[in-house]
């Protein structure tokens, strides 16, 4: 349910990009999020997660000064800034010891205490790739041109979707010997393996 919340805002975007243009879409974003995150308010309990605060918090702060300012260069900043954020989080977390994956995923997976810093650092990797992706194709290959806003506005929309189920699946795939599931035939050491190298 969650999820499909979270891609609400995605598809309002896309919709108002493509007929009315950037600065509608910034305003389709903004009021398509703070729906979805008063109801997640209210589902809940008047509590936010940390990535929720900041992904509400960076929202707010670049698509209204793209409408106030109507200017859509602080649009194309906001998700390269945020996947960037959430990078250096992961980075960090893993480099001092409490990678920030182990709480998210420690019913699911198993790992030791490295294993938990890899995985970590793969996804920090992949926030990372996200965010010069997005650098690439809203700010660094963007102009006027109606070719570069349609490249923008389609990879905003759903090419980082296609690349997140990408590396889910591989991630699904490599790490399926590390599933936390219990079984009386499982080597009781098992669960200090280290994790794949090619882990995202």
């Amino acid at each position: 349910m969650t999820a499909l919340l979270d891609l609400l805002p995605l598809l309002a975007f896309f919709i108002a990009s493509k007929k009315f243009g950037l600065l509608a879409g910034a305003a389709a974003v903004l009021a398509a999020t703070l729906i979805v995150y008063g109801i997640h308010l209210v589902r809940q309990k008047w509590r936010l997660t940390k990535q929720q605060w900041v992904v509400l918090v960076l929202t707010i702060l670049f698509c209204g000064a793209t409408i106030l300012l109507r200017d859509d260069l602080y649009l194309r900043w906001k998700t390269p800034i945020i996947n960037l954020s959430f990078a250096l989080a992961l980075a960090v977390s893993a480099l001092i010891g409490k990678p920030l994956m182990q709480p998210v995923a420690k019913d699911v997976l198993r790992f030791s205490p490295q294993g938990w810093q890899r995985l970590t650092y793969a996804w920090a990797a992949f926030f990372l790739l996200l965010a010069a992706l997005h650098y690439w194709f809203g700010l660094y290959h963007y102009d006027a041109s109606e070719q570069a806003k349609n490249l923008f506005i389609h990879f905003k929309s759903y090419g980082q979707l296609i690349l997140m189920g990408i590396f889910l699946a591989a991630q699904a795939f490599v790490l399926r010997k590390h599933l936390n599931i219990e079984s009386d035939t499982t080597p009781a050491n098992e669960a200090s393996e280290q994790p794949s190298q090619q882990q995202h």
